[in-house]
């Protein structure tokens, strides 16, 4: 008993111990917290962002951090690609401390992560209190365009062989060689990292282009490799200059600007007479205070690009430009506000046509950084996202592209890769247009209706036609115009409407048009020709028209069984709808005391036809004189469609069976009926059906359909419904 009391005492001692330290604990946290909160700040402040996250995750994790605090933590994630971590920490935060620029920040995280239409509910909450902010205005409402963006594969991408396991990019071509930046490791003594995500310094390197691939990548120089960052590169066309971008330092400590900041420089080193590169010389124009970098210098030598965060610009990153004088430099031009935005435009590249190729994540793209192309006219610049899959919804960038204008280099941080970043390889296989973009629809102005497979018309101010089009299936025509154009005429004649003729404004793209037509007063039927039972559509059924005065007219039904045919005003019409294999169907319309227009012919007769099969019977309408067998002009139609349901199929046999009632003796009406089906077989026979194919069979009154036998009292349309004619499929 005294155990068992010692045991319990022990426990409960044990208990107040264990939350005596909870206590003690979470006092201890209490007092600790906000200084490793000023801790991670700081590190967050110095831009080492890896450092940052290892001090903010912790309390994160333990629901010490508070939600002013947290977007701190989400975008640090961002800053070292961990976008999963920064929506998730984004999507913790208080509405009420959801704001501001952590609001875009959000959506860009969301765009990461391929979730364009969440990314597009954040943009316009901050377009609320930002609406001028040229990022957003350019990215709000992005899901349709980029919908539109990854339908199109315009390129070939594969990553190169000579990727590492850290960042690799700014691939440029000299020569049968792929120079490029890379954080792969060259020093095993000392290992210096880069705080932002504490991976080694960028270094140049060199791959041998080879058939199929590359060589392994070698150190370009050690004459262009300092304590921190060196790359990218740009080479001049004559190989004399190269431009390299660098962290300002005296010798082992980098050189900090005003504001705290190592900032990035451009520098230039000159072909020395052995062929090695000598040291990198400062460029006049760079700022002590800002970073610029990312040069690219143009074939002939005279403008060099690059990027800068400089005071002047228009945001985070710009791309400035610089040209070449007598007196060496001229001033830093910005490239403006077509080109960029309050967001970051980076690495810089011109082709051969002067095309200007940069990345950019303030204009609209499918996540982090997209390459772009503009063209320029006049001053003024035109900028298009560069598509897919060479742009993903990572951060794509650095671009090279060869003489041929077709392949090049890109890098990326898409999934899929080796390291951080890498590089690929891509070819163009249906390249940007720099043209405006035309789109109208073709519809009858009164009913609403797509006007298909029409002639369209396209001609310039000076009545010129620059494109002859036809309306699809939707009544859209399309086609690019030039830059230049500002008015376009449209021109348009199609059966059953007035002409159509109209000149547009083409100043900008046209992507919602219409050319309503107003239809002439015509007369018409439309319709569908259906299977039954089941009801589908049949293609391709022969349509005869026969009107009581005038010429016969003959139509086929399109593939999926509809039609649509002109007919004559006031006019009685007999139609006819044969097809191989199906028994004729006719019916009759007429256009007496319509209004003009088209009609569908099903809101009011039943197009249905009926497969011919072994067995099968239909009857039809022959109608004789009493105790007569000779046939009645009127009774001619229901014949002539069987001849010619024979004529289209020659393989059938028939049986025409005849019937009468029941009233007279049973043996009048068997020879009766016997007479009337060979004098319906005589009609078929003299309009050239073979006898072999036809057999006259008389039933009498051995077949009625009704209750109707001798003495039963019955009304004459009773009696009447036993009075037929019959046409069974006897072989096929």
């Amino acid at each position: 008993m005294k155990l068992r009391i010692s045991i319990i005492i022990f426990s409960f001692l044990m208990l107040v111990s264990a939350a005596q330290a909870q206590t003690y604990s979470n006092k201890m946290d209490s007092l600790v917290n906000p200084f490793r909160v000023k801790q991670a700040d700081k590190a967050f402040d110095n831009m080492a962002y890896a450092k940052s996250i290892r001090r903010y995750e912790p309390l994160y994790q333990k629901g010490y951090l508070a939600d002013s605090i947290k977007p701190k933590l989400a975008q640090a994630y961002l800053k070292v690609q961990e976008t999963e971590k920064a929506e998730e920490v984004y999507a913790s935060v208080n509405a009420d401390y959801l704001v501001g620029e952590d609001l875009f920040f959000f959506a860009q995280a969301l765009k990461y992560n391929g979730k364009y239409a969440e990314a597009d509910t954040y943009m316009a909450k901050y377009l609320i209190n930002n609406a001028e902010d040229s990022r957003a205005l350019k990215q709000n409402n992005a899901l349709p365009v980029i919908e539109k963006i990854l339908s199109e594969e315009r390129y070939l991408v594969e990553p190169v062989d000579f990727n590492s396991s850290q960042s690799d990019f700014g691939a440029f071509v000299v020569d049968d060689h792929v120079v490029f930046s890379s954080a792969r490791e060259v020093d095993v003594v000392i290992r210096r990292e880069y705080a932002w995500k504490e991976t080694p310094y960028l270094n140049i390197f060199t791959s041998k282009i080879k058939d199929g691939g590359h060589g392994k990548a070698q150190l370009l120089s050690t004459q262009l490799k300092s304590m921190y960052h060196d790359g990218p590169v740009s080479v001049n066309t004559e190989r004399t200059e190269l431009f390299i971008t660098r962290n300002t330092f005296n010798n082992l400590i980098g050189k900090k600007g005003v504001d705290g900041t190592n900032h990035l420089n451009l520098m230039v080193a000159s072909k020395q007479i052995d062929g090695t590169w000598g040291k990198p010389v400062d460029l006049p124009f760079n700022d002590v205070s800002h970073s610029t970098g990312h040069g690219f210098i143009t074939k002939d030598g005279q403008r060099l690009y690059f990027a800068s965060d400089r005071e002047e610009g228009l945001g985070g990153s710009d791309i400035w430009y610089v040209n070449r004088t007598s007196n060496g430099w001229s001033e830093p031009i910005n490239m403006g506000d077509e080109v960029n935005t309050e967001g970051d435009e980076m690495f810089p590249f011109v082709d051969a046509d002067g095309k200007l190729y940069f990345a950019s994540n303030g204009h609209l793209g499918l996540g982090g950084l997209d390459l772009f192309v503009a063209s320029e006219r006049k001053g003024s610049y035109r900028v298009h996202n560069m598509g897919y899959p060479i742009n993903s919804e990572k951060d794509d960038f650095s671009l090279f592209l060869m003489d041929d204008g077709i392949n090049g280099y890109f890098a990326s941080n898409r999934s899929g890769g080796k390291g951080d970043d890498d590089i690929y390889r891509f070819k163009i296989l249906n390249a940007v247009s720099f043209k405006k973009h035309f789109k109208s629809k073709l519809i009858d102005k009164n009913t609403r209706q797509i006007i298909a497979n029409t002639p369209v018309l396209l001609k310039n101010p000076a009545g010129d036609i620059i494109a002859e089009l036809m309306s699809d299936a939707e009544g859209m025509v399309a086609s690019e115009l030039p830059l230049e154009m500002a008015e376009l005429s449209l021109v348009v004649n199609a059966v059953d409407y007035y002409p159509y003729a109209n000149v547009i404004d083409v100043s900008e793209d046209v992507d919602e048009h219409e050319m309503e037509l107003i239809p002439l007063p015509v007369y018409g039927i439309y319709g569908n020709v259906f299977l039954l039972p089941d009801m589908t559509a049949i293609p391709e059924v022969n349509v005869l028209m026969v009107p009581a005065q005038g010429e016969q007219k003959r139509i086929t039904s399109n593939e999926d069984g509809t039609f649509k045919t002109r007919l004559e005003p006031d006019m009685e019409y007999d139609l006819v709808f044969t097809k191989k294999e199906f028994f004729t169907k006719r019916l009759t319309y007429s256009t007496m005391g319509r209004d003009t227009g088209y009609v569908n012919v099903n809101e009011f007769v039943e197009l249905e036809l009926e497969k011919a099969e072994v067995g099968k019977s239909i009857e039809i309408e022959i109608l004789y004189d009493l105790g007569k067998w000779n046939i009645r002009e009127d009774a001619a139609t229901e014949l002539n469609d069987m001849v010619q349901f024979l004529q289209d199929n020659p393989t059938i046999k028939i049986e025409l069976g005849s019937h009468t009632d029941a009233r007279g003796s049973a043996s009048s009406n068997q020879v009766l009926s016997q007479k009337r089906a060979e004098s319906a077989v005589a009609y078929m026979l003299e309009r050239g059906i073979d006898k072999s194919r036809i057999q006259a069979k008389g039933y009498g009154e051995t077949r009625l359909k009704n209750k109707c036998a001798d003495g039963v009292r019955c009304s004459e349309l009773e009696h009447q419904a036993n009075r037929r004619s019959e046409v069974t499929i006897i072989a096929m």
